[in-house]
This record gives C-alpha cells, structure tokens and sequence, in this order.
C-alpha cells in the first residue's frame, strides 16, 4: 500500500490520510484514516497546514456501507455460531473448539474495513437476543481497540475472545430478570451482578481459554477506581484485556437499544466517558477508543434536534463531543451552537 505527499489543496473529496498530522505546536489534528472532505481543507489551511500524506488512488477504503449486507450475514452467522457456543459451554458438553477459532476469525474478518464495522455495530440493533449480540458486538469493539493498541495478534485474538465470552454468565439469569422492562428491584440487580462470577465459573476448567481471557470475564465489571464489581478491585488487580473489554461493554450496551432504555448516541456516550469514564476506565484504554472510533464516524448521517439531516464533516480531537455537521444551508459548529444536538445516528 503506497502513500504520497500532496498539497492540501489538491486533495480530492474521498481521500484517506496516509499518516497522522500534526500543528506545529505539536498537537494532534487529524488521525491515520480520516477521509478529506472541504471542511478538513479549509481547517488544514486555517492551521497553515498545507501538505500532507495520502494513499495512492489504488487504495480504495469504502467510506459508506454499502457493502453492509455482507458484513450484516457474517454478523448473523456469528451470532448462530455464538449461540451453539454457549449452549455447548453451559450444557457441560463437548466443546467445539473448531467453532469457537471459526468465530474468532470472521470477528477478525475484513478488519481493515473498521468503517463498515463500526457502522453496522451501530445499525444492526435488536433486543432480541440482546445478550449474544451484545458479546460479538463487544468482541468487535475489544479486537479493534487491541489493533488500535497495536498488540500482537496473539494479544488481538484473546481479547476478542475475552469480549464474545464476557456475559457468558448471563445465561445462568433468569430470564425475567434480563429483559425485564422497567428498573431492577435492589434484589434483581445483585442477581444480575452474580453473571461475573457465574461466567469464570463456567470456564475455568476449560483449559482452551487462557487465564487472561478469563480474568476480564470475572473482572469486566471492576472500575480501575475500586468502584466495581465483584470485588471492587482498584487498577493493580485488572489485567488488560478487563481493561479493554470494559470500556467496550459500555460503549456497546449504551448505544444499544434495550427494553428499558432508549439507545445513546456515541456523542453521548463520548461525553459521559470524558466527565466521569477516566477514573473509572483506563485512561489510554478510553483516548485510544474515542479518538480512533471517532474519526471513523466522519461522514455519517445524523438527526439535530432542529429536525434537520446532516453529515458530521469533522470531529476536532481535541472536543470530540462536539462534532462540525454539515446541513444543505452551510456548517454548523456544534461546540458554539449548544442549542442544538444530535439525537441519532441515520
């Protein structure tokens, strides 16, 4: 994959950033992946920014989903292979270990699309069957996190383990209780916190998974703060991968619908992780999932609460919450307009 150097000004709307830049300051403007469009110029020029590193023509990164159909089929056929994991797992019966590297690897499938991914992690919401959704969705989130950490691939493929099997525990909850609607008696709640011990419980005789990938199935639910559960283990107890599926656990089960709660959107979910989310999460964990993710939900469409449709045309690293949309009228800069704000992801 070949790169070259070209003036700002003749870049071309759909181009992709070869290589991070840089102010001359010394701080971070644009990230590795982001897409030109005309705002990014002019804001490449305000900063007197005006040659950069792109990907050559022959470097095509789909920007939009139109090939979400086939990532959608991989997505259902993983959620059918999960099922058949699980119930192998709490049956007690032989566990097809084939299976489980064969979900491994469609998880791990076509990574270098994240966009398509992330965009359809985003679309292909349901309530039903929420738990298993919700664990291959956290294992796209924890695989694309550890990439972003620039871990090995044996550290890439325990972490995806760890967030497909981090709920494993739930299917020892009765059902009334997961999909009750409405809050969870004082009762409930301390029944669902049990999952944890529940899911380390089903899978630490089963020597197929390593002792990593087990730990962030009992510890996911501890915050580096102490503020957790179990045990209310601080940061020295938490081992990586309960680090990195955490923060993908979160970020996936607000943006989701459930049956008691509309789903948030990822600006939201930004804007709680920046107030409260760095002494509950691993401060590199959460910058390098926010800003990453961030410069691939450039482009999307978005529903303001002014009734109006836009795209987002930008997202400064540095405010993230705070996107530049584009409207047919002209941009608006969300971070000066607080009257406005997104309320869905189109």
């Amino acid at each position: 994959m070949r790169l070259r150097k070209i003036e700002v000004s003749r870049c071309l709307d759909g181009d992709i950033i070869a290589c991070d830049v840089f102010h001359n300051n010394g701080m971070l403007i644009l990230v590795k992946d982001t897409v030109i469009n005309d705002y990014i110029k002019q804001q490449l020029h305000k900063l007197n920014i005006y040659e950069i590193s792109v990907y050559d023509a022959d470097y095509h990164k789909i920007k939009d989903i139109e090939h979400c159909d086939d990532m959608s089929e991989t997505y259902q056929m993983t959620i059918a292979y999960c099922k058949d994991i699980f119930h192998g797992l709490i049956s007690g019966s032989f566990i097809n270990h084939q299976l489980i590297a064969s979900v491994i690897e469609k998880i791990n499938y076509n990574t270098n699309e994240y966009n398509n991914i992330i965009q359809c992690l985003l679309e292909i919401r349901s309530t039903d069957e929420y738990t298993y959704r919700h664990c291959v969705n956290v294992s796209f989130y924890s695989m694309l996190i550890a990439k972003w950490l620039k871990l090995s691939e044996q550290e890439i493929k325990k972490a995806t383990q760890a967030g497909l099997l981090h709920d494993i525990g739930k299917t020892k909850i009765p059902n009334e209780i997961l999909n009750k609607k409405g809050s969870l008696s004082t009762e409930e709640y301390n029944e669902i916190k049990k999952h944890t011990i529940l899911g380390y419980d089903i899978i630490k005789n089963i020597d197929y998974f390593d002792n990593d990938v087990k730990k962030a199935v009992l510890l996911h639910h501890e915050r580096m703060d102490g503020s957790g559960y179990p045990f209310h283990y601080q940061a020295d107890h938490l081992n990586l991968y309960s680090r990195i599926v955490a923060v993908a656990d979160v970020f996936d089960a607000m943006t989701s619908n459930r049956v008691y709660k509309n789903k948030s959107t990822p600006f939201d979910v930004f804007d709680i992780f920046k107030t409260i989310g760095y002494t509950m999460f691993d401060p590199k964990i959460l910058t390098v999932f926010m800003n990453n993710l961030a410069t691939y939900l450039v482009g999307a469409k978005v529903m303001l609460s002014t009734g109006e449709v836009g795209k987002i045309a930008f997202i400064p690293l540095h405010q993230i919450t705070y996107p530049i949309i584009e409207l047919p009228s002209g941009y608006v800069d969300l971070s000066k307009d607080f009257h406005i704000k997104i309320v869905s992801m189109i």
